[in-house]
């Protein structure tokens, strides 16, 4: 019975692609047949971190009628590889025809313990289809604010379109293990709080400057690094993989995969939820949400609602791993954003009328003529009105988004 485990991502750069990879080696290292099926579209990262150049890809198999077997790049250091390329992305477009030959083709595929899918970052057909039709979900986390929301994102997305299971969450790139835990109880809280779906931890990869050096030199860091900090992370999250089987895992096999992935591609998907906020529901976490921790999450479910009030700008606060800002940010930003257009009306006008006291040479109502408009900035280049700074500063107006205005 083969597992199918989609490994994705709410964003890309978070090192999803290198854990898939080092993730499958190890399986293989532990004596699991493993295939890896490269479905990020046309980025083929998985040949680039290995140095690879497929001669085939698995548009020539929707197109040209090859065989599976003629594609998988086979035993690379212990895996398989499936190069999906950009016939990942023509699949969504298949004749019935082409979808009997696929389907075929991938029923060949019976015969491993692990299939990984290294899916495109973000939210698409693609990536929705491989992730519904898995047996499992892995979905990579970085303490990068946009990596959460984004995440938060794709999981909602999944959670609409009938997601049911249980999202296996890995922090990477962390610089400690406390930020790992608190960036994990953060995104779970807020799953917990928004979505009818759980998630677990499966692990955490440390910041580890091994990952670019195997990186650079287009080698597995579980293989070229096995004593590094990195490799040991990878090691537990696959013994943790490995002990944690789903319970539901289905029996049937990969044509009966296969037939449910095509389906999913070439639905469509639903993307947005109800409008209307019902009884008992609760609204859709800000970005402040996002980076609270869990007890003042926790907090502020406690405290009745309020009578809704004017929204001032507050402080910007940063979360106790230094990652990033809170607070009402995008209301914040709003209100100051009119006052810097009214600020910069105001300097249009100002700018019109010394222009013409300047021409005419006489007052122009602002006390300066041209002869004293000349002396001025002849004498004080960096304070004259002309400044746009300097004038915001002499009218009070404070732009900085640290600011309590």
């Amino acid at each position: 019975m083969t597992r199918t485990i989609t490994i994705t991502s709410g964003k890309g750069g978070v090192g999803k692609t290198n854990i898939s990879v080092n993730l499958a080696l190890h399986l293989a290292t532990l004596g699991h047949r493993t295939c890896l099926f490269d479905a990020d579209l046309g980025l083929a990262n998985i040949n680039i971190l290995f140095g690879l150049n497929p001669e085939y890809d698995l548009e020539d198999v929707i197109l040209n009628r090859r065989t599976l077997q003629d594609i998988i790049i086979r035993d690379y250091k212990g895996i398989d590889i499936i190069p999906g390329s950009s016939g990942t992305e023509k699949m969504a477009n298949l004749e019935d025809d082409q979808v009997d030959h696929l389907i075929r083709s991938f029923s060949e595929l019976d015969g491993y313990d692990f299939l990984l899918f290294d899916t495109s970052a973000g939210i698409s057909r693609n990536v929705i289809a491989f992730c519904l039709a898995s047996s499992e979900v892995v979905l990579i986390i970085t303490p990068e604010p946009t990596s959460l929301t984004d995440a938060y994102a794709l999981l909602k997305i999944l959670s609409l379109n009938g997601f049911k299971g249980t999202a296996k969450i890995v922090v990477n790139q962390c610089k400690s293990i406390p930020i790992a835990k608190f960036v994990y109880n953060k995104f779970k809280e807020t799953v917990r709080k928004y979505l009818p779906l759980n998630v677990m931890p499966l692990g955490i990869v440390v910041h580890d400057k091994k990952v670019v050096e195997a990186v650079t030199t287009q080698q597995a860091l579980v293989l070229l690094y096995p004593e590094s900090n990195a490799s040991k992370c990878i090691k537990n999250i696959t013994k943790h993989l490995l002990e944690n089987k789903p319970k539901d895992l289905e029996a049937s096999g990969m044509a009966s995969f296969w037939t449910r992935c095509l389906q999913l591609i070439k639905s469509p998907l639903n993307l947005t939820g109800s409008k209307k906020k019902e009884p008992g529901t609760v609204l859709e976490p800000s970005n402040q949400d996002m980076q609270k921790s869990p007890s003042q999450a926790a907090a502020e479910e406690s405290v009745p609602p309020q009578a809704p009030e004017k929204v001032e700008p507050t402080a910007v606060t940063s979360d106790p791993a230094g990652h990033g800002s809170t607070s009402n940010m995008e209301q914040g930003v709003y209100l100051l954003m009119n006052k810097v257009i009214g600020s910069i009306e105001s300097v249009s006008q100002e700018l019109q009328l010394m222009r013409k006291a300047i021409e005419d040479g006489g007052d122009n109502g602002l006390g300066m003529n041209k002869s004293s408009y000349n002396r001025q900035s002849t004498l004080h280049p960096n304070a004259i009105i002309l400044d746009f700074d300097a004038y915001l500063k002499q009218s009070g107006i404070n732009i900085d988004a640290k600011s309590d205005e």
